[in-house]
């Protein structure tokens, strides 16, 4: 019976990408679009828009990849892949990414290879269209440094259409996504989505970096294309998480040009100078935040005054057709909070009479975000969350109904305060993880949740 049920999925940009096989057929992943960090940043900084990273990363591991590319199909899947999950080094001089950039955009990179004329040139319609952006902002100067190419793609598309979701169906179309999985921005516009975090000391934290990854800017000297000598920011963040995918060989020869064409080599040997994109610094300590959040809320950048963004139309219908609903793992503030901190939604939830389950995928882990967090806080962050704006008084029975664990996490499970829940541990037997191995949801743990769920 798992199997054959429907599920929207509640999610940040990789909290659910190693599980997204997990959800049948047709499943509907809702993501936030207010990632400011990563390469998002640059985007944002000189276009505006949404943020576009989280969705980019779903719709790039949604792409069906085979394991060992045979046919002319399964090449050019893979080749595409690999061009819109492609991420250019941010270790590298100004002048050296922009002719890495210059070589894509002009079709003579080898990350072409194995795409047809009809896919390649569709493809290579917006990044010429992202290419006249940058230079209708010349003076913004856009920095190349740890660029997503498919970021690129999507708001190439996003600004030629002016719509999200139709830039989202392009990516669909042309990385051959399977057109009955839907991935929907939680807030359909084409403006920019701020989020703030209001602390329980009463301060204010602005931006989704600063609430989840703080960067530390160090003023730094570049040599880039009209840079330089001038001072820059460089950004640093605590992981990888918008790395979806390993470096692939830039492969930037072949064809006209390849004499001047940047190695690997090239490429390495130009350190220090920085550009606008955040960076992230894997593997730095965590710092917790300074108080506990008592709540995330959407705001006017400009005047700082709390707003109330509608939910998008797809996201409600999804919430009245589909039989599961899953908060998936990832941080719980910045990730799954802005998908529940929007007027109507608690009703909606509570309200839906498809809805057979309301899935919590407990995170195995705490972060900044949560420091010494229980599986009851968790419960409570999403159940203020979706009641903060309600008219009426919601049950949390009626908004999460099972929590589902790993055997061996380190979040504690404080049953006794989870009486109104069903909590499921997923033991090792199942799920693979050793003791001395720090357990990850994985598709066949979460199969194995639903079909106790559902009595399988």
């Amino acid at each position: 019976m798992a199997q054959d049920l429907s599920y929207v999925i509640i999610s940040g940009g990789t909290g659910a990408n190693a599980i997204a096989s997990a959800f049948g057929a047709d499943p509907a992943f809702v993501l936030p679009v207010s990632d400011d960090g990563g390469s998002s940043s640059e985007i944002l900084r000189c276009f505006g828009g949404p943020s576009i990273g989280d969705i980019r990363s779903r719709l790039t591991r949604l792409i069906p990849l085979a394991e060992t590319a045979s046919t002319r199909e399964e090449k050019e899947r893979s080749a595409i892949y690999e061009l819109l999950a492609y991420r250019f080094p941010d270790d590298a001089g100004e002048k050296v990414v922009r002719e890495i950039w210059g070589e894509i955009v002009e079709g003579r990179s080898s990350l072409w290879k194995d795409i047809g004329d009809d896919k390649k040139e569709c493809i290579r319609a917006f990044l010429v269209h992202f290419n006249a952006l940058t230079l209708k902002r010349a003076h913004k100067r856009f920095s190349f440094r740890n660029f997503s190419l498919g970021n690129g793609f999507l708001t190439g598309a996003r600004d030629m259409f002016g719509s999200l979701p139709s830039a989202i169906f392009l990516f669909k179309s042309v990385a051959s996504v399977a057109p009955d999985t839907h991935v929907i921005p939680v807030i359909n516009t084409n403006q920019t989505v701020t989020i703030a975090a209001e602390l329980e000391d009463g301060e204010t934290i602005v931006g989704q970096c600063a609430i989840s990854h703080p960067t530390e800017p160090a003023a730094v000297r570049g040599a880039g294309v009209g840079q330089s000598g001038s001072a820059q920011r460089t950004h640093f963040r605590r992981d990888s998480r918008t790395f979806d995918t390993l470096p692939i060989p830039l492969g930037l020869g072949g064809g006209i040009g390849e004499e001047t064409s940047p190695k690997l080599e090239s490429v390495q040997e130009v350190g220090g100078e920085q550009g606008g994109n955040l960076g992230y610094r894997k593997g730095a300590e965590e710092v917790p935040l300074e108080s506990p959040v008592k709540r995330v809320f959407y705001i006017n950048l400009y005047g700082q005054q709390e707003i109330f963004p509608q939910p998008n139309p797809s996201y409600l219908e999804s919430l009245k057709t589909r039989d599961v609903l899953v908060y998936s793992c990832g941080s719980i503030w910045t990730s799954i909070a802005p998908c529940l901190s929007l007027r109507g939604l608690g009703e909606a939830v509570a309200r839906s009479t498809s809805l057979k389950a309301k899935v919590l995928l407990l995170n195995s882990k705490n972060d900044r975000e949560s420091p010494d967090y229980l599986a009851s806080d968790y419960v409570k962050a999403i159940s203020n969350s979706l009641t903060h704006h309600s008219t009426r008084k919601l049950d949390t029975s009626s908004l999460i109904t099972h929590v589902v664990y790993l055997e061996g996490s380190a979040v504690e499970v404080d049953e006794d305060d989870l009486r109104v829940v069903e909590t499921i541990m997923i033991p090792r037997a199942t799920h693979g993880f050793a003791e001395d191995q720090m357990p990850l949801f994985t598709p066949e743990s979460v199969s194995a949740a639903m079909g106790l769920i559902f009595g399988e």
